[in-house]
């Protein structure tokens, strides 16, 4: 089988240790066919919300470390770079272009906190009413970020899910179905995709992000960008549950899945 793991992290990342080359030998020893390191590049600070001064402040080392990486794996593996550019909606045009001026292969367009908010994992989650204000809010940014032009995919849509369950209230997108048909027609006629993001296979959240039935209401909005990437942290859960997630795209009504080469997305048949 064809597995490709279009979102990993290294140590580049502020919550991830290991080197590109790790990572890429734990893709390789799982059959991994092709693979991209997408460190995290986060406009804000993850505890306060507020605005970093150069979130591309690793990309030097984030380049040569990748270097390093192709070099050590002797073609064991197809290796790509590329960034998880978070909250790209809450920069400016000169972030825009940092972007755009980097030699990458791929973006994730990531959400993890709301505008002058910390990152959901940080949140006390307390009612069920509070959790529903925050997944439409979070909702309705996606469409700040889904006009412009900086990304590729957006990651993980129904991140909110992991850290409310871990509270004890289990909230996903469902509710929300007519703004996220929206959302995916701008997508689709924009040119940009979703990733199917397996980590809540692992998490104890119970489905991938997003869950089942956002996934097949993109396809049937007439969604064909779709990736698939582990969110792996570390070398043991690089290419976790890929596999199960081509088995939850076939079931959505998908026939191909996505892979990104600078920046320009190849289809590969599932």
């Amino acid at each position: 089988m064809f597995l490709a793991d279009f979102h990993t992290h290294s140590g580049c990342s502020p919550d991830a240790s290991s080197s590109m080359l790790e990572m890429a030998l734990a893709g390789a020893e799982k059959g991994i066919s092709i693979m991209c390191i997408t460190d995290h590049v986060d406009i804000d600070d993850c505890m306060t919300g507020e605005a970093q001064r150069d979130c591309f402040g690793k990309w030097e080392e984030m380049k040569r470390r990748f270097e390093e990486a192709r070099e050590g794996l002797r073609g064991r593996i197809d290796l790509r770079l590329g960034i998880e550019f978070g909250e790209a909606n809450h920069g400016s045009a000169s972030d825009m272009e940092s972007v755009a001026s980097k030699n990458l292969d791929f973006v994730i367009g990531s959400i993890h906190n709301l505008r002058n908010n910390p990152d959901f994992f940080c949140i006390d989650y307390k009612s069920v009413s509070q959790c529903e204000m925050l997944v439409e809010k979070y909702v309705e940014e996606h469409f700040e970020l889904a006009r412009l032009g900086c990304f590729d995919v957006i990651g993980h849509l129904g991140y909110t899910r992991r850290y409310m369950k871990r509270a004890g209230f289990d909230i996903g997108l469902g509710s929300h179905t007519d703004r996220l048909e929206e959302l995916f027609r701008l997508l689709r006629d924009s040119g940009k995709g979703i990733e199917l993001n397996t980590s809540g296979l692992r998490d104890g959240t119970g489905s991938a992000f997003p869950e089942f039935g956002v996934l097949k209401l993109y396809r049937e909005k007439g969604g064909e960008i779709v990736t698939t990437g582990s969110d792996a942290h570390r070398p043991e859960d690089t290419g976790k549950n890929i596999a199960d997630g081509m088995e939850l795209l076939r079931e959505a009504g998908f026939k191909y899945f996505t892979v990104f080469k600078e920046r320009k997305p190849e289809f590969i048949k599932l």
